[in-house]
């Protein structure tokens, strides 16, 4: 099972640099600093920096793509911060991971300009130059030339699909239930950083070394997916709520 688990893992981590490579990126409409969504247009501008050094852009407050919403490891998030005082107007920006580790961050660029509407415009524009030194296909080289024998494109073994389920939270340990319309028992869930991927064990099936299986379960929607390895076949089975 650690074998398997560890498969998992580094596909998890194979979709992670997928997203780097790709330049998917969520922005917020309304960071810790401003009062309302978009404030002296700086989250517009800052889409548009990002777009013209070839990101693609989503506010994660719009309908993402399905293969993002699905799982937010298909993309990286943008973080502005606002360090500015009265004298001097200061931002940077930061780049994360789906676990919020930080991938980038650019040099703080800044501008004594009084006007705020002008200054932001000005520091946004200071912020191009600094994001093209973030060369994301070349992030964690070594690591990829490592897994690269170990890992590659799963070939879907068995796909399940269940009616009528439920997702129940529960108060303990697991943290969280997925039922069939009789409420027996279907897989067991522990939380992670992202609040619709679970660790998932499937006390209904056991493998050949008399342990549950253990998996990824993504839930999106209505429907959940669980991923797991059964005797080291990949196997996908569907929840639809």
């Amino acid at each position: 099972m650690m074998k398997n688990f560890a498969i998992l893992v580094l596909v998890l981590f194979s979709i992670n640099l997928v997203a780097q490579q790709n330049k998917v990126i969520i922005i917020s409409n309304k960071y810790e600093f401003q009062k309302e969504k978009n404030t002296y247009n700086i989250n517009t501008m800052l889409k548009a920096i990002l777009v013209s050094n070839n990101y693609q852009v989503f506010f994660d407050d719009e309908e993402l793509p399905f293969e993002i919403a699905q799982n937010k490891c298909n993309a990286l998030t943008g973080v502005l911060i606002d360090n500015s005082n009265l004298l001097v107007r200061k931002i940077k920006f930061q780049i994360r991971d789906c676990q919020n580790n930080l991938l980038y961050e650019t040099a703080e660029v800044k501008t004594r300009e009084k006007d705020i509407q002008n200054a932001y415009i000005e520091t946004i524009k200071l912020l191009s130059p600094e994001l093209k030194k973030y060369d994301a296909t070349v992030i964690q080289e070594k690591e990829v030339v490592a897994t690269e024998e170990l890992v590659d494109v799963p070939k879907i073994s068995e796909f399940k699909t269940y009616l009528n389920c439920k997702l129940k939270q529960t108060f303990g340990n697991p943290q969280a239930e997925v039922t069939d319309s009789n409420d027996n028992i279907l897989l067991s869930l522990q939380k992670t950083k992202n609040p619709n991927v679970f660790i998932a064990v499937n006390t209904n099936v056991i493998n050949t070394n008399k342990e549950f299986v253990t998996g990824i379960f993504t839930k999106t929607g209505n429907k959940g997916v669980f991923e797991y390895y059964l005797n080291y076949e990949y196997m996908v089975e569907e929840y639809l709520f």
